[in-house]
């Protein structure tokens, strides 16, 4: 159990079946819950339920049975789940603070928001008898609420997903909702579909002052490809959010083909989110099983001011309990054409950070390499550019449009970290200001890990890989 093939070891997968985007995270007494839309009868996408885990630390996690499932009004589609504190919505019962989930019913070309509550820590669920709380205005596209309470106005917020836009309702009990403003019809990317909105305020790093941030996911529209989560900067007064930014600036969270749908947790001091690691390009077709798709690692949130533009930052929780050995501690590498670093390793499960003292090479490589494939990074100092080359990373046959040379523009690079799993890279660059999310199925077990520099040399600082225990012991 656990172990199979392309199961990731660090990384939240269900046990089996279809999973996407995550949904309903909220923490409470200690527990973190993660809710997901999931079918629970196959490997494809098919009629959602909202799956549930729960995990003490961000790392381990255990899953629960279902918490929602689909009824006459339609499928289970994605949403958010608040602690309702002061008993706004009247649907506590129990010694427990209870839980409101609100999420979205979709019918046949009918999605409305509805809402769910819990009296015991999230473990049952009932549905309100007056579902829909806000019905469908007749758009097609009516989805994926994400509800916080706002201090200032003394009311619930919902951002939900409406077409091109995104649209706010407030709400004193969670109940009665009302249509505050809507953002973004002309603004941003429009590739595709917007989907999975969130709405948080970040401090800004260094500064005094804190801003909004407006996520929102869209499919297709990526700018390689696919699925991608973009966002906003600006400001939130209770009814509209105002853009600091020009309408046709687009900012990125993840360059990378396979981080989607991300949302933050609610109840929780520090704004931490996790994504669906896949495209809807192919996430049909992956060939995992009994499985298919992982969210995710969970990343720290903020904001830093970059040459004069907010820029989000993400950097992943702490990895440290999972260290089960250092092969590489803060040393000095220094890389050339002829001398590269290799390491050779039976377990993918990894950890990596370094910074740059000094480089005069053209390209600085980072590659996972089998008998039979290769993965690379490439940190191209001439093109001011990474890219993540997986044509020869495994199966990639599966898909026409999964073999890719992906890019991210990068000026120069300062330091970088990542974090490998058996099926995936996380990459986070100068700080957490640029990231990539890329999956992989490589058909061999034993690989070296190689740092090499091409054209010239490239000096490392403080570099440490650490071989990580799998989160499922």
């Amino acid at each position: 159990m656990y172990n199979e093939q392309y199961r990731p070891q660090l990384h939240f997968s269900p046990k089996e079946n279809w999973m996407n985007d995550p949904n309903g995270l909220v923490y409470y007494k200690g527990e973190y819950h993660l809710f997901y839309q999931y079918h629970p009868h196959s490997m494809v996408w098919g009629p959602m339920h909202w799956g549930h885990a729960v995990s003490k630390d961000l790392l381990h996690w255990e899953e629960l049975p279902i918490a929602l499932y689909p009824d006459e009004l339609g499928q289970i589609f994605s949403g958010s789940a608040v602690i309702d504190q002061h008993n706004t919505s009247g649907l506590k019962t129990s010694d427990e603070d209870v839980m409101v989930a609100i999420f979205t019913h979709h019918g046949e070309d009918n999605e409305k928001q509805s809402i769910a509550y819990s009296n015991d820590r999230g473990r049952t669920w009932v549905k309100y008898d007056g579902n829909p709380v806000i019905a469908n205005p007749g758009e097609k596209d009516f989805r994926d609420p994400k509800v916080f309470w706002h201090e200032e106005s003394q009311k619930w917020v919902m951002s939900l997903a409406s077409g091109n836009c995104i649209r706010f309702y407030g709400s004193p009990n969670l109940i009665d909702w009302e249509h505050l403003s809507a953002f973004g019809s002309e603004h941003g990317a429009h590739g595709g579909v917007w989907e999975c909105p969130d709405l948080i305020p970040l401090p800004v790093e260094g500064e005094v002052q804190q801003k909004w941030v407006l996520i929102v996911s869209i499919n297709p529209g990526g700018p390689n490809g696919g699925s991608v989560v973009q966002y906003f900067v600006g400001e939130f007064n209770g009814v509209e959010f105002i853009c600091d930014d020009a309408k046709d600036v687009v900012k990125w969270a993840d360059f990378g083909r396979d981080f989607y749908a991300a949302v933050t947790w609610s109840n929780l001091p520090e704004p931490i989110w996790i994504g669906w690691m896949s495209n809807w390009q192919y996430a049909r077709e992956v060939p995992s099983a009994p499985f298919r798709s992982a969210m995710s690692i969970p990343r720290k949130l903020g904001l830093l001011r970059v040459d004069g533009e907010l820029r989000l930052v993400q950097n992943p929780i702490d990895l440290s309990p999972l260290y089960k050995e250092a092969l590489l501690s803060d040393e000095t590498l220094t890389l050339r054409t002829s001398e590269s670093y290799q390491l050779k390793l039976d377990v993918r499960q990894l950890f990596a950070k370094a910074n740059v003292l000094e480089s005069t090479a053209s390209e600085f490589v980072i590659s996972f390499k089998g008998e039979q494939e290769q993965l690379e990074i490439v940190f191209d100092k001439i093109g001011k550019e990474v890219r993540i080359d997986r044509r020869n990373s495994g199966q990639v046959s599966f898909s026409e449009k999964f073999a890719s040379v992906d890019t991210m523009p990068l000026a120069v690079l300062e330091d970088f970290t990542f974090i490998l799993d058996k099926t995936s890279v996380e990459l986070f660059v100068n700080g957490g200001i640029r990231v990539m999310t890329e999956i992989f199925f490589p058909l061999e077990s034993p690989f070296t890990l190689e740092y090499k520099a091409v054209d010239g040399e490239v000096r490392l600082g403080n570099a440490a890989i650490y071989q990580l225990e799998s989160t499922w012991k």
